[in-house]
């Protein structure tokens, strides 16, 4: 029996790692899934509820599914390109820009290319901003209070050693971590809101929502079910690449079932007295407020790697640098992680960067090139005289990609205006570490 067969038939996390070895099993990758995306968007939905009012659960669970169909649509465009192009069957540094360049040519793959580091680069900072706010939060209920601009460079420099490690087989295990820990820290919630809920569910006020809110609140839903563009990476790096569908289901079933309740019970009890980060809206000096806090800043620092490892692989390889561990990669990454702080300490916001991100590349990566680039790979006659499987797309499934498509496009434009003018408003500066500090 070889390590992928045993890992499928008795699921132990000690054979996923033989098998990550070779490749990423189902199991593996389901879980780097899960771990991965349920990060800090997971603390801003009641939020983003609260800005959205009762459409906003609609809003989740219509993205949640879209999101895990248009995952597994970009799974099929890398399957359908390993089998025309041969020479892309072995480890591949770039995966999705490789798909867009074998769609539309380099156009596409440019753009691509640019939309994923924004998208990536953009999620490492609301990951140093959000674990500083929790790491500052924590230690004020212990009686030590410090700025939060200085925990965003104490944090940086915990961060970016955990930055150099290669492409996700390399560390199966920190999506094992961020899983773990993310779990742990949503029962915490579970309880804590569980446990005031008689409490404060009489307190609770709802606001209707406006324009500007509404989609303020979309751009965060469509942030909590982002992390498309890493999907392909870890397809790479399967011992089975054809079973990443499958991992993608039960990765978003996991998701969902995370998000939904823990979502509804926050806005239920809190109501308006929510902020960007769920545990910040809970009552202080809890045992099961300050656990989530510590398990929440250690399913960051794991998600981070995972997320921002595909567009260092991406950039390293355009610039030369070797893709083993190496000195040019430790500075390379080093920089990118003080450019990362740059723009955190400017606009000390991770909701603020969240929605932007949400709204505009991440909606693109997510949910508007997958289905596109399909459409594409699966209408493309065969090239140089070569003979290729020809694919049928039936007519419901056309519709259904095409609806995704639109509605992404319209939600995704309106969402990143309102994330834009949040963004430029002058309150936003008057917090500035450059300002206040």
């Amino acid at each position: 029996m070889t390590a992928k067969n045993s890992v499928s038939s008795s699921g132990s996390l000690m054979e996923a790692a033989a098998a990550a070895q070779k490749g990423l099993s189902p199991l593996v990758a389901a879980i780097f899934i899960t771990g991965m995306v349920a990060g800090s968007g997971m603390l801003a939905l009641a939020n983003a509820v609260r800005l959205t009012g009762v459409i906003g659960l609609v809003m989740l669970l219509y993205f949640g599914v879209n999101s895990a169909f248009c995952g597994y649509t970009l799974s099929r465009c890398w399957l359908i390109v390993e089998s025309r192009y041969p020479e892309l069957q072995e480890q591949v540094r770039a995966p999705y820009p490789e798909i867009a360049y074998r769609a539309f040519g380099n156009p596409l793959k440019y753009l691509a290319s640019v939309a994923i580091f924004i998208n990536q680069f953009g999620s490492g900072v609301v990951y140093v901003l959000l674990s500083a706010e929790l790491i500052r939060d924590l230690v004020q209920s212990a009686g030590f209070d410090m700025v939060e601009c200085y925990w965003i460079l104490v944090i940086a420099a915990i961060l970016t050693p955990c930055t150099f490690l290669g492409s996700p087989k390399d560390f199966w295990f920190i999506g094992v971590t961020a899983l773990v820990s993310t779990m742990l820290a949503w029962l915490c919630i579970i309880i804590h809101l569980g446990m005031y809920y008689d409490e404060t569910v009489d307190k609770a006020e709802h606001t209707s929502p406006t324009f500007k809110t509404l989609f303020l609140g979309m751009a965060t839903i469509l942030f909590a079910f982002g992390g498309a563009s890493s999907f392909p990476t870890i397809q790479n790096d399967m011992a089975d690449r054809t079973k990443f569908g499958r991992s993608v289901l039960f990765g978003y079933i996991g998701l969902i079932c995370m998000y939904f309740p823990m979502t509804l019970l926050g806005y239920l009890a809190l109501g308006d007295q929510l902020e960007a980060d769920l545990i910040n809206s809970l009552y202080p000096n809890s045992f099961f407020k300050s656990a989530a806090q510590v398990l929440f800043m250690l399913n960051l620092t794991t998600s981070l790697v995972s997320v921002i490892s595909p567009v260092y692989q991406q950039l390293e390889d355009s610039i030369g640098i070797p893709s083993d561990f190496n000195v040019r990669r430790v500075l390379f990454r080093t920089a990118m992680m003080v450019l990362n702080v740059l723009i955190g300490e400017t606009v000390p916001s991770f909701g603020k960067i969240l929605n932007l991100i949400g709204g505009s590349t991440l909606t693109l990566m997510t949910f508007i090139l997958p289905p596109i680039m399909y459409l594409r790979l699966t209408s493309m006659p065969a090239t140089d005289g070569g003979k290729w499987e020809k694919i049928e797309v039936p007519l419901w499934e056309k519709v259904l990609l095409g609806e995704i498509i639109l509605i992404a496009t319209t939600g995704g434009i309106a969402a990143t205006y309102s994330a834009v003018a949040d963004i430029l408003d002058p309150t936003s500066f008057e917090s500035s570490c450059f300002i206040s500090v």
